[in-house]
């Protein structure tokens, strides 16, 4: 019986030198990657291993390049959490004199003011609101089951003239789909999420008078000081969200390292701050949590708070984003947002 000889089709020689020069090619950016990184985390730079070591841990998609090079040991040190301790001041609501209301809204005073914001290192955008009651808090649909929205369709769905990404959520590995809120979240008097949870959480939040609040408290703190609109979050190794309270900087909270950033602050007039800073970038590498306190107290504010910030951190105007997005995904979906209302939206 006669074998059959099957002869099989060989790779094309140009398909093999392609395939071959591409895995060399890819190797060589890979060890050139390694190197840079070990370099950031093990060079002789301490300050520099410090920065790149704190901005890479507060990100949720690549945290676990910072343990390429650092064991954990060696990663405590670039760890700054803030406790419940730290945030026993509160805000003293008579530092806020509300100036009087615009009754009405024209091309010339829409009450509110865009501001392009340069400082050094820093680039982004400062909305400006001298009403602090037409600032509301804005939700996605059924925290926790759909996913959250992105910030233009935030805007949208209240009919907002503008807006800021808001409070933290869940994202284990950078995947998350802005379902699930972190901490506390007050929606218009009525506590959304966060309500069965027995201890205290670090809140952003404004009051029925549209003072804003920052600090640590419980539910029930939160409700008793009268707010009306509230968010949490904290940075991943647990830096609270408390900038500025009573004109005083939050030193303890100052940690971290540079990345795109979101805030919300509060002048003595009672205009609030909406802040977003660019970051991950040619441009601009992006800011810290004590450039952020600076560009506040420069800006008047008395009391501020930090809010998400990386790839969270958008503001939309005029139904566009108008700041550099860092996400290379596209805008993140986000289940709270700030938003800027048309005169007369919000009642008192």
């Amino acid at each position: 019986m006669e074998t059959e000889t099957v002869k099989k089709k060989s790779m094309p020689k140009w398909l093999a030198r392609a395939l071959s020069f591409l895995g060399v090619t890819l190797g060589c950016i890979l060890l050139v990657l390694l190197g840079v990184i070990w370099v950031l985390e093990k060079g002789p730079s301490p300050t520099v291993t410090e920065t790149f070591t704190r901005s890479v841990r507060e990100t949720s998609a690549i945290r676990w390049v910072s343990r390429i090079f650092l064991s954990e040991e060696e990663l405590e040190a670039y760890k700054s959490v803030s406790s419940p301790t730290d945030e026993v001041k509160t805000v003293n609501t008579s530092l806020i004199h509300m100036a009087e209301t615009v009754e009405t809204v024209d091309e010339d005073d829409p009450g509110y003011e865009l501001v392009e914001i340069s400082e050094g290192t820093c680039k982004g955008k400062l909305l400006i609101v001298k009403d602090p009651k037409r600032v509301i808090l804005g939700t996605s649909d059924n925290f926790g089951r759909e996913p959250g929205l992105q910030m233009t369709a935030m805007v949208e769905k209240y009919g907002a003239i503008a807006g800021i990404n808001a409070g933290g959520f869940n994202d284990e590995g950078g995947r998350g789909n802005g379902s699930t809120p972190q901490g506390l979240v007050i929606d218009n008097g009525e506590v959304t999420w966060g309500g069965n949870h027995t201890g205290g959480f670090h809140v952003v939040g404004l009051d029925y008078d549209g003072i804003l609040h920052v600090g640590f408290m419980t539910v029930q703190q939160a409700l008793d000081a009268g707010i009306r609109w509230a968010v949490s979050f904290e940075t991943y190794d647990g830096l609270a969200s408390a900038l500025i309270i009573n004109g005083e900087v939050q030193k303890h909270n100052l940690g971290g390292g540079v990345n795109p950033r979101t805030a919300i602050g509060q002048r003595e007039d009672g205009a609030l701050l909406l802040l977003v800073l660019d970051g991950r970038s040619i441009s601009t590498l992006g800011a810290t949590m004590r450039d952020l306190a600076d560009i506040m107290l420069e800006y008047g504010a008395v009391n501020a708070g930090n809010l998400d910030g990386g790839s969270s951190s958008v503001m939309v105007y005029g139904g566009e984003i108008i700041n550099n997005c860092a996400s290379v995904v596209g805008p993140r979906r986000v289940p709270t947002a700030f938003l800027l209302m048309e005169e007369g939206d919000v009642d008192g």
